[in-house]
C-alpha cells in the first residue's frame, strides 16, 4: 500500500506515514483538552515509519498513566502533529493533517468511559473503556 502524506495548516511541517496505518479515536482527558474537541483522531504509527519534514516544537506533559507524553506541534501555525510516548512506540499522528477522503474509519476507540452521553462508538470499532 502507498504512503499517506499530510501537513499542518501553514505547510511548514509535512508528515508521511504508511497507508495501512490503523486509525483510532482517543477520548482521554488529555487528548480532549489538547485537541480542543471531544476526542482526538490518530493514526497509530511506529517511530521508524514516521517521516517528518520540518522542525515541530514539543510540549511535555504527564499522561493518564503518569508517564511523560510528548505533544509535537507546528511552532508557526499551532497545528497538532503527533503525540509520542516516554516508552517510544507507538506514536499517534493526528488525522486532521490528511486530506478528506484519505482517512479511513476508526478501528478502535479508547477511553470510551469519557465519551459524552450522546456520543456513539463507530460501527466496527473496538471499544475500550481505558487504553
Amino acid at each position: 500500500m502507498s504512503n499517506l502524506s499530510g501537513h499542518c495548516n501553514c505547510g511548514a511541517i509535512k508528515v508521511t506515514i504508511p497507508g495501512d496505518s490503523i486509525q483510532g479515536l482517543c477520548h482521554c482527558t488529555s487528548c480532549r483538552r489538547s485537541s480542543g474537541s471531544i476526542c482526538s483522531g490518530n493514526f497509530v504509527v511506529q517511530k521508524k515509519d514516521l517521516q517528518i519534514a520540518g522542525e515541530p516544537k514539543v510540549y511535555t506533559a504527564k499522561g493518564s498513566s503518569g508517564n511523560d507524553t510528548y505533544r509535537y506541534f507546528c511552532g508557526t501555525c499551532g497545528s497538532a502533529i503527533y503525540t509520542g510516548l516516554e516508552a517510544g512506540d507507538p506514536n499517534f499522528v493526528k488525522t486532521g493533517l490528511f486530506n478528506p477522503g484519505d482517512v479511513p474509519a476508526p478501528k478502535m476507540e479508547l477511553f470510551c468511559r469519557n465519551m459524552e452521553s450522546w456520543e456513539k462508538v463507530h460501527e466496527g470499532a473496538e471499544r475500550k473503556e481505558e487504553q
